[in-house]
């Protein structure tokens, strides 16, 4: 009988071998906590203090992926015995939040005061016709209320709460470093007014900052007392010359009928019933009382020549807004220009209410030296507000029974 060759069985054992490397930013600095992945395999680990690390792997040819919050993944190929040395980009959206004060302008993470900013890329798909609407819903701590519904109505901002009874509890208004007049500018007798923040396009507000604490009071004094907010408009960017274009269409209603009011007709047939029922109560028929109430109706309640009045219709319509807006910036290291005009137009739901405004705005940097830097902020603006008269009056009940 054939006798069968023993089996035999191979076990081949790689030999494992070591990577190091160290991972640093943009800068240069080390990156502390950057996850080392070999690919293909759960072999992995993290750079120290100094961003250094270390990884055994199988064979002296490996591809490690590394990566970081905040950065690009990365994938190199390395080499046993052969440091390797990464450097990792950030992404390109994510960027350091900025908190822009009255002394300068800070990383919100060295920030030690209290702020909420608001920057550009969360105020460009807001639909806003007013300043206050970019602001509400996207700065914490911060209250609104409005004097008016109508277009362009003075607004109040509290930051701290209610200060004074007596005095103002608004801010202070800062824009591009200029402290500006809060609250109504005009000088009717409305209620409404026109605030100075109207004359502003929301599209050229680069960020927007609110200071709450103790620390606005350092640089603008006793004004600062309500808190400060702080608006940096749009600069110029050096390169080529970029031209936006925006237009904006809206309308605005009512959000629910409050109080819906008897027509015409309603309350002529509310009386034909009183009529009837008071009749009958005193035992007259149905039929006699209907009589009656044919007879006596138009006493109470007539039926005017020109027909019943819709007062809704007359006194109220369907608001809408139009904007139309177009900006070019551009220029080079040392010269950098923005510019801006805006047309918008906006009408109120009740009659007789709308806000007109046309504004340009020009903003110019010039570096002449390492020292010295030139600068030209313009806005010109015309503001056409239409308003009704608001508030309450009374007459001496005396006087008209004269």
């Amino acid at each position: 009988a054939a006798s069968r060759a023993p089996e035999m069985a191979t076990l081949t054992q790689h030999q494992k071998r070591t990577v190091v490397g160290t991972v640093i930013d943009e800068t240069g600095e080390p990156v502390i906590g950057a996850n080392i992945l070999v690919k293909g395999t759960a072999t992995g680990t993290t750079t120290d203090l100094d961003g250094h690390f270390s990884i055994e792997a199988e064979g002296s040819q490996v591809t490690l992926v590394i990566s970081y919050i905040g950065y690009k993944r990365l994938e190199v190929s390395a080499t046993a015995g052969q440091p390797v040395k990464v450097r990792l980009e950030p992404e390109d959206n994510v960027m350091d939040e900025v908190v822009v004060t009255g002394y300068g302008t800070f990383k919100k993470s060295a920030y030690a005061g209290s702020a909420s900013n608001v920057k550009a890329d969360k105020m460009q798909d807001v639909p806003a016709v007013s300043f206050k609407d970019l602001l509400q819903g996207n700065a914490s701590g911060v209250q609104f209320s409005s004097s008016s519904g109508q277009p362009g109505a003075a607004s109040t901002l509290k930051i701290r709460g209610m200060g004074s009874f007596n005095a103002s509890n608004a801010p202070l208004y800062v824009i591009d470093g200029v402290p500006v007049r809060s609250g109504s500018i005009n000088s009717l007798s409305s209620r409404a007014g026109l605030d100075i923040m109207s004359t502003l396009n929301s599209s050229d507000i680069e960020s927007i900052t609110i200071i709450k604490d103790a620390a606005a009071a350092s640089l603008y004094g006793s004004r600062a007392a309500n808190g400060v907010v702080l608006i940096t408009t749009k600069r110029g960017k050096s390169g080529k010359p970029a031209f936006s274009f925006k237009a904006d269409f809206g309308s605005s209603d009512f959000a629910m009928e409050y109080r819906p009011i008897m027509g015409g007709e309603e309350r002529r047939q509310y009386i034909y019933d009183g009529l009837v029922a008071g009749q009958m109560k005193r035992g007259k028929s149905e039929s006699v009382a209907r009589a009656y109430a044919d007879k006596r109706i138009n006493n109470f309640a007539p039926i005017p020549w020109s027909g019943y009045t819709d007062w809704d219709d007359v006194l109220f319509r369907k608001g809408s807004h139009s904007s139309y807006e177009a900006s070019i910036t551009g220029g080079s290291d040392k010269f950098k220009y923005y510019s801006s005009l805006s047309y918008l137009k906006q009408e109120g739901i009740a009659y007789n209410s709308g806000l007109e405004r046309i504004s340009g705005r020009l903003n110019v940097d010039y570096q002449a030296t390492d020292r010295l830097k030139l600068g030209v902020n313009m806005l010109l603006a015309t503001v056409n507000q239409e308003v009704n008269s608001e508030g309450t009056s009374y007459v001496s009940p005396f006087y008209t029974s004269r």
